[in-house]
């Protein structure tokens, strides 16, 4: 018996049950939340403390944050390097980035 198609058809499987866990970096999305928080660290500095003329992040009010990205988002707000980024992002994504930024102290 060859088993090369039954071990293919397991390896779909299971690819296709773990794909989206693995797209959210788990249960939680937590993995994907830092990955996604980590592209703002080349800016506004680690952990959003700012070490430069670009503002920090951390500790700032969650729905200023909110607003802010989505109007960099939007084209609002005139920006350079972020509307490449929160053009990728999506809404849910970056409201869960100004939760995070607004918890960190």
């Amino acid at each position: 018996m060859n088993m090369k198609p039954i071990l293919r058809l397991g390896l779909l499987a299971g690819l296709a049950g773990i794909g989206p866990a693995m797209a959210a970096g788990g249960p939680d999305g937590s993995l994907h939340l830092k990955v996604i928080a980590a592209t703002c660290n080349n800016c506004h500095g680690p952990d959003g403390q700012s070490l430069g003329a670009v503002p920090s992040l951390a500790g700032q009010d969650r729905d200023y944050l909110r607003q802010a990205m989505m109007e960099c988002k939007t084209g609002k707000r005139e920006t350079t390097v972020m509307l490449k980024y929160m053009m990728g992002y999506t809404d849910d994504e970056i409201a869960q980035l100004a939760d995070h930024f607004a918890n960190l102290k």
